[in-house]
């Protein structure tokens, strides 16, 4: 009786081991966690690069037209300086016609007065015909001489000179004119096909910012952040150079 008693007996405070405390359990992470950052910054690449890729696209345009113009006027450059050389070849010839004649004219004068005071009265209305001929030589080439006919360069009076000077100016008014649209032309193509230039080295800077997003897709959250801040990076770099192609 009594050894049942004591087999059956509740154990003392002393024997009950004590709990035992866990740590509690750390949530696991997510794995979908910041992807729809990556895919909004995605988006936003996505319209940074539609966006520069249109101003890569219009500089390209206004360079093909520069091009263009810059050899529209030179070639009417080439035409203008040409047709200057006709002219001041014809205008230059005429005119040395005429002073030749004139000159012709005064020697056959002068030798007229010297026979005529020698006696030789043949030779001198020789000489004074030749004199005569020459002059009618010179007054019919002044007809057609613009140094005479045009008052911008005429003499002032018989003894004075045309205003050679003033022809070659004028004559070369529309030459400089055309010379000028060309440079500018051609300085605007220099302008417009770097800016396209460089607006592809912005895209593909956009490009690695794509490549940067995503990985960043199929990383862990942790590098998840890690490479949707170097997009970041990459994108600020890229905005800040297309706008200072923009402005410059």
């Amino acid at each position: 009786m009594s050894e049942t008693m004591i087999g059956h007996a509740d154990p003392s405070p002393e024997s009950v081991p004590p709990p035992v405390e866990t740590a509690p359990a750390k949530p696991a992470d997510n794995p979908e966690r910041w992807k729809t950052m990556i895919i909004a910054l995605t988006m936003i690449n996505t319209i940074l690069v539609a966006i520069i890729a249109g101003l890569q696209t219009d500089a390209n345009i206004r360079a093909n037209n520069a091009n263009r113009d810059s050899q529209y006027y030179a070639v009417l450059t080439s035409a203008e300086l040409q047709r200057i050389g006709l002219m001041n070849n014809y205008d230059i010839n005429t005119f040395a016609r005429i002073l030749d004649n004139t000159q012709r004219s005064l020697v056959m004068g002068f030798t007229a007065l010297e026979q005529i005071q020698n006696g030789d009265d043949a030779g001198a209305a020789l000489s004074s015909l030749q004199e005569q001929v020459a002059q009618a030589q010179a007054d019919a080439a002044t007809k057609f001489s613009i140094f005479y006919k045009d008052s911008r360069y005429a003499p002032d009076s018989p003894d004075a000179q045309p205003n050679l000077q003033a022809y070659l100016d004028d004559s070369n008014v529309k030459a400089l004119e055309l010379l000028a649209s060309q440079n500018a032309a051609a300085d605007a193509y220099k302008i417009w096909s770097g800016k396209s230039d460089s607006y592809v080295a912005v895209l593909t800077i956009l490009a690695i910012a794509f490549f940067l997003f995503g990985i960043g897709q199929s990383v862990n959250p942790r590098l998840r952040l890690l490479f949707a801040g170097f997009g970041i990076v990459v994108i600020v770099l890229g905005v800040g150079w297309g706008l200072a192609i923009l402005v410059g």
